[in-house]
C-alpha cells in the first residue's frame, strides 16, 4: 500500500518552515493567534515542539506545540490523558476533521485548535514538492550560496572558537564551587546520559561524587553507582552468569549502603525506551567505573591529570591525530567480565565487545567535555588544545548540522564542514541566531 504523503511528518514541516501566512492567524474559537516563534523540533517523546513561543489574544505564552493532520487526531493519540501534553500551549492541525473547538490536556485544561489549512502560502502539491525536494532555505541561504568557500570557513571558524570559549568559561566557573575533577566528572557523565538521560546521570555524579569512588575497583564502583542509581535489581530470578555478578556485587553495596542511603534515586528516573542497548544507563555505568579506576590516585586531581599528561607531555612532538588516539583510549577502556557481554541486568546476552563506550560518543566527549575542561584548568596548553580541536576529525551528524546541510550551506556543507570544529561553529551559530530566530544579526547575513 503506498503511504499517504500528507500525513503528520508533512504537517510538522510546514509548521517547523513557516509555510503560512502569518498575519491575521486565527484560532477555531476565534481567538487571535501570534507565532512568535514556532519552537524546537522534539524528535523524542512529548509534543513534537519545545519552547515555542505564541501569542494568544496579546497574551505571550511560552510552551509546547503538538500537530496533527486532522484536529480529532489529539483525541485518537490519547493526548487529553497523557500528562506529558500538559504543557502544551497550541494544537496546530492542517484539516479541521472535527468540531471541538478546544483540545483539553490531561490536567484539564484547554489550549486552541490552530487550522492551517486556510492558512498556507502555497498549495498543497507545490508544498509536498519545495519539501520533498528539499527546497526550503534558510534567509541567509541565498548570501551564503554568493559567499566563497574561504569566507564561510572564517564565519564558521571564528564561531567553533566562540564556542570553545564560552564552554571553557562555563568550566572555569564550576572551578570556582567544586574541585577540577568533580567538575570533570560531571560534565563526562551529563555527556554519557546523552539526551535521555542526561540530567539522570548528572544527578548520579553529585549523589556519589568522585571523591567516593577514585581508587576503588571497577566492581566496587559499579555497585556504588547502580546502587545509588537506584538500578541494583529487587529480585534475582536471573541467569547463571547475572546470579554470579549480582551475588559479588550485593555484599559490596551492604559495605557502602549507609554512606548513600539518603541519596539515592529512583530507577523510574532512568530512561531505556527507544535507547539502543550501547546507550542504556547500565552499560554506561560500567564505562565510568573502568575509565575511574584507572586514575593515578598519587597524583593532584587525577582525572583531570590524565588528560593533562597526554596534552602536555607531548607537547609539538605528536601529530593531532595521535593526540586524539590517546584521549579516546582513556574514554574507551577495555572492560572484562559481566558488563562485556550484557547490556542490562539478566539481559540478552550478546558476544563479548570490550568496549562499553563506542566511538562516537567517545568523540563527542573530547570535543565538548574534555578539550574546554582542561583549557579552563590550564591556560598555558592553550595552542595545543586548539589545535586538537581544529584538527579533530567530523563528528557524527546531528539534527542541527543536518539542518544547515540542507536549509543553508546546502551543496556546500561536505567540502566545507570537514572537521568536528566546524561541526561545533555551526552548532554555536545555530544557539545564539536560528534558534532565536535573530536572523538579523546572523554572521551569514552581515
Amino acid at each position: 500500500m503506498k503511504k499517504d504523503p500528507i500525513g503528520e511528518i508533512f504537517v510538522t514541516h510546514i509548521w517547523n518552515s513557516g509555510h503560512f501566512v502569518k498575519n491575521n492567524l486565527k484560532a477555531k474559537d476565534g481567538r487571535k493567534i501570534e507565532v512568535l516563534h514556532p519552537g524546537q523540533w522534539n524528535n523524542d517523546a512529548g509534543a513534537d515542539f519545545h519552547n515555542a513561543s505564541i501569542k494568544i489574544d496579546g497574551r505571550i505564552y511560552t510552551g509546547d506545540v503538538e500537530v496533527h493532520t486532522k484536529v480529532s487526531e489529539w483525541r485518537i493519540h490519547h493526548h487529553d490523558r497523557n500528562p506529558r501534553y500538559n504543557n502544551t500551549i497550541l494544537h496546530v492541525s492542517l484539516w479541521d476533521g472535527g468540531i471541538n473547538l478546544l483540545a483539553k490536556k490531561q490536567n484539564g485544561e484547554f489550549i486552541p485548535n490552530l487550522i492551517l489549512c486556510d492558512y498556507l502560502d502555497g498549495s498543497i502539491g507545490k508544498l509536498l514538492r519545495t519539501i520533498n525536494d528539499g527546497k526550503n532555505p534558510c534567509l541567509c541561504s541565498s548570501k551564503v550560496s554568493n559567499m566563497s568557500p574561504e569566507s564561510l570557513c572564517a564565519i564558521i571558524d571564528n564561531a567553533s572558537l566562540n564556542r570553545l570559549k564560552a564552554k571553557s568559561k562555563a568550566f572555569e566557573e564550576q572551578f570556582e564551587s567544586k574541585s577540577e575533577d568533580q567538575v570533570l566528572y560531571e560534565g563526562i557523565m551529563e555527556a554519557l546520559g546523552y539526551s535521555k538521560n542526561k540530567r539522570q546521570f548528572r544527578d548520579l555524579a553529585q549523589k556519589a561524587p568522585i571523591e567516593s569512588l577514585l581508587g576503588k575497583t571497577p566492581e566496587m564502583i559499579q555497585v556504588i553507582l547502580f546502587g545509588v542509581a537506584g538500578l541494583l535489581p529487587k529480585n534475582r530470578k536471573f541467569n547463571k552468569e547475572t546470579k554470579e555478578y549480582l551475588n559479588m556485587i550485593f555484599p559490596l553495596w551492604d559495605q557502602s549502603a549507609s554512606q548513600f542511603h539518603d541519596k539515592q534515586m529512583s530507577a523510574g528516573e532512568w530512561e531505556f525506551f527507544r535507547l539502543r542497548p550501547d546507550n542504556y544507563p547500565t552499560r554506561r555505568i560500567a564505562g565510568i567505573s573502568y575509565i575511574l579506576s584507572g586514575c593515578d590516585i598519587s597524583v593532584e586531581s587525577p582525572l583531570m591529570a590524565m588528560f593533562l599528561s597526554i596534552l602536555s607531555d607531548t607537547y609539538d612532538s605528536t601529530s593531532t591525530k595521535a593526540l586524539s588516539q590517546k584521549l579516546r583510549a582513556i574514554l574507551m577502556p577495555r572492560v572484562s567480565g559481566y558488563w562485556a557481554k550484557y547490556y542490562t541486568f539478566g539481559g540478552k546476552r550478546f558476544k563479548d565487545n570490550q568496549f562499553v563506550i563506542g566511538r562516537y560518543r567517545t568523540d563527542d566527549i573530547i570535543i565538548n567535555v574534555v578539550l574546554p575542561a582542561t583549557l579552563a584548568y590550564s591556560q598555558k596548553l592553550q595552542d595545543i588544545i586548539t589545535k586538537v580541536y581544529n584538527g579533530y576529525p567530523a563528528l557524527q551528524d546531528n539534527k542541527i548540522t543536518r539542518y544547515f546541510a540542507g536549509r543553508v550551506l546546502r551543496e556546500k556543507y561536505h567540502s566545507i564542514i570537514n572537521s568536528a570544529s566546524r561541526q561545533q561553529g555551526l552548532i554555536h551559530i545555530y544557539k545564539w541566531f536560528c534558534e532565536v530566530q535573530n536572523c538579523d544579526n546572523c554572521p551569514f547575513m552581515e
